[in-house]
């Protein structure tokens, strides 16, 4: 007699779909915080990853506190960039906490490191908040990383990246812009060249152009 295979009990696959349908809410999360690409493979440590998801600063003390030192340099997509990596860096260092095997990667020479916003100052804000959380060494260190995190978007303000170039088909022309969004990059085409009337496709994006140049390439000579 053929004996056949035990089919997989139904919940076990049930279990691997909720698994892989969080994983994607997770990396959804992700991109809407424009963090596309970020590199956390979280892998095993995913239920570490969920244990400190509760672990959280407030962000509009910490924007506060970045607006009162650093606004005359910095712009709010700074301050939002500086708290999301402030964050990631609390979970990371929570994480590493909860397990004993784990140390806490070392901190960049200090003296290259300008504190910007006083220990003191980071030290109020984070203490009452973290107190159930971290012991005293992860808010040091948490501290230290602020500090890097902070000094870095002085010295690169995110506000100032260049905004992204886009290739749009219309129907005889292909146009490179430089815009913000496709929206943008769009309405800068029709403006400059208002014979295009027709609807225009979105082929790729990335890079850096010129500000405020539109490129405009004949279809049939590609």
């Amino acid at each position: 007699m053929t004996q056949s295979i035990p089919a997989q009990p139904k919940d076990t696959f049930d279990k691997a779909a909720r698994h892989q349908r969080l994983l994607e809410l997770l990396e959804a999360e992700d991109a809407a915080n424009g963090e596309v690409g970020c590199g956390r493979n979280l892998g095993k440590g995913l239920s570490g990853y969920l244990s400190t998801r509760g672990v959280a600063l407030d962000d509009e003390q910490l924007k506060r506190l970045l607006r009162e030192h650093l606004g005359h340099i910095l712009m709010e997509p700074d301050f939002d960039s500086i708290t999301t990596q402030i964050q990631r860096r609390l979970e990371s260092l929570v994480g590493q906490s909860l397990d004993s095997s784990s140390s806490f990667a070392p901190l960049l020479n200090s003296t290259n490191v300008t504190e910007h916003i006083p220990t003191k100052d980071l030290r109020e804000l984070f203490q009452p908040q973290l107190a159930d959380f971290c012991s005293e060494d992860t808010l040091e260190h948490l501290i230290g990383l602020s500090h890097q995190i902070i000094h870095k978007a002085v010295l690169q303000p995110r506000h100032t990246w260049s905004k992204p170039i886009w290739v749009l088909r219309g129907e005889t022309q292909i146009y490179i812009v430089q815009e913000t969004g496709s929206e943008a990059a769009i309405a800068k085409v029709k403006t400059q060249h208002p014979q295009e009337t027709e609807k225009l496709e979105v082929i790729t994006v990335g890079g850096i152009l010129a500000p405020d140049q539109v490129i405009s390439l004949n279809t049939n000579l590609l």
